[in-house]
């Protein structure tokens, strides 16, 4: 038997209220995707075919082999336009022996009599919602091809093994989903001796003072610290290296990853990400500034960014120094002669939400020998230069998007690395959000590397002319 999960779609309610691809959103501090694989390994599945969208990079590192679940996985990227359940009668040949297909945020929520072994009297079965195939099972190509044409076999599908098929449609499903677990289910998913006789769990490396108090049922992840006389619960979830400050009362609510809530709030029946309040209701997001109140923790860098980091800050400041004696001589002249001139602009920022930067402007519609070779020696991203040193912007990474009029592409980007130079500067028919997407995906050191090399070489060639 084969298994074929569909992580292609977007999911708007999912990417306002996180930057992880929906697959990777956690139901109570762990992936949706977990739970999928772990289906899927219960169903007797040995190949799992995992078809990406955005958000690829993130989905493919967790997933990795697939040994954890004892599965074979192969990657592939869905095609645009392409129905899913086209893809699928197209390898037709590869589920002959059976298929277990998830297209869609669709938890499989087990009951009390649930047992892993109960797959193995499951039938054919197909659970749509909203006109869009969400879970499909069949032990033959008998089975599995009238259920790809539409047919839906007569009997309560999952439901015979005591799994409830649960659509998450919005973010209010989400929130309830996380709720239903804290209260009575989680411990349906655990090993024995990892949750409590009330239903509450803690993780690794959490640490809470005399003071605080946590009231059951309560589900908190590792590496977390809480204040003095906080309360935690009931029915609260709290994700992996959370920080909550002293006199903070969370109650029926889900934190999220890499967050920090502040001191002396009461949070309650909302979902918290990083800076982001979401009233789970009707999925309003409200984005707060003061980092005293709500905010992302930033997580560990791994070793190569680190290294990535260091190494462009050195050229940074190479490129710095060499420009400096230049960019004093040119920028005088730019302003007698009134040709251009540096003017604030917003951006939006990764950790500030937004920051005004210097943008040099053309004024004048005229030839000027000085205009040209202020840029063609990039003086004109001088003054980014000096945000890279301070830490608030990278060499090289995707272009800074503007505000407001690249607002709805800011939406689509899982990750955001305002850069110096990107692939614009020397690529004129580039698109900003594929291009920003292309390099969430694949950035490293020698793209980086590359792409300073020929912005510096394309803008000295062309010297101001694009």
């Amino acid at each position: 038997m084969i298994a074929v999960l569909n992580t292609s779609m977007t999911r708007e309610w999912a990417t306002r209220m996180s930057d992880a691809p929906w697959p990777l959103l956690p139901v109570v501090n762990r992936p949706l995707l977990d739970y999928w694989m772990e289906t899927c390994a219960d169903a007797g599945a040995d190949r799992v075919y995992l078809i990406l969208g955005e958000g690829a990079k993130a989905v493919e590192d967790f997933i990795g082999s697939g040994d954890r679940w004892r599965v074979r996985v192969e990657f592939t990227f869905a095609r645009e336009g392409e129905n899913p359940l086209d893809y699928l009668k197209s390898i037709s040949a590869q589920w002959r022996d059976g298929l277990i297909y998830f297209g869609g945020p669709f938890f499989p929520r087990r009951r009390q009599a649930f047992r892993p072994e109960d797959f193995s009297r499951l039938k054919a079965c197909r659970h749509d919602h909203a006109g869009e195939a969400l879970f499909l099972f069949g032990r033959d190509d008998a089975e599995v091809a009238p259920l790809l044409n539409g047919a839906a076999p007569a009997g309560r599908g999952l439901e015979r093994i005591h799994v409830h098929p649960y659509a998450i449609a919005d973010t209010n499903a989400y929130y309830e989903l996380n709720m239903k677990m804290v209260m009575a289910e989680f411990s349906r998913y655990v090993t024995a001796g990892f949750s409590g006789a009330d239903g509450s769990s803690v993780g690794y490396n959490t640490r809470t003072p005399p003071s605080s108090h946590l009231a059951a049922p309560l589900i908190i992840g590792d590496d977390c610290r809480f204040g003095a006389m906080t309360t935690v619960g009931p029915n609260a979830v709290v994700g992996n290296h959370v920080i909550v400050d002293a006199y903070t009362e969370l109650t029926d609510c889900l934190i999220l990853d890499d967050t920090y809530v502040g001191r002396n709030l009461e949070i309650r029946d909302k979902i918290v990400a990083g800076n982001r309040v979401i009233d789970p209701k009707d999925g309003t997001v409200i984005e707060i500034d003061d980092s005293w109140l709500v905010a992302r923790n930033r997580p560990e860098m791994k070793t190569e960014d680190v290294v990535r980091y260091v190494v462009l800050w050195c050229v940074a400041l190479g490129l710095a120094a060499v420009q400096l004696v230049p960019f004093l001589i040119l920028m005088p002249i730019i302003l007698l002669t009134r040709i251009a001139a540096f003017e604030r602009r917003q951006f939006h920022d990764p950790t500030q939400g937004y920051v005004a930067l210097p943008t040099f402007t053309k004024r004048v519609n005229r030839k000027s020998v000085a205009y040209r070779l202020f840029r063609g020696l990039s003086l004109d991203r001088f003054p980014w230069l000096l945000r890279v040193l301070s830490g608030g912007m990278f060499l090289c990474g995707q272009p800074p998007m503007r505000h407001p009029e690249d607002d709805e592409i800011i939406k689509e980007l899982p990750r955001y690395y305002p850069g110096v130079f990107c692939y614009q500067d020397y690529n004129r028919d580039s698109d900003r959000l594929t291009d920003s997407l292309w390099y969430a995906h694949i950035r490293s050191m020698y793209e980086d590397v590359k792409i300073l090399i020929k912005a510096l070489i394309t803008r000295f060639v062309t010297a101001g002319r694009q």
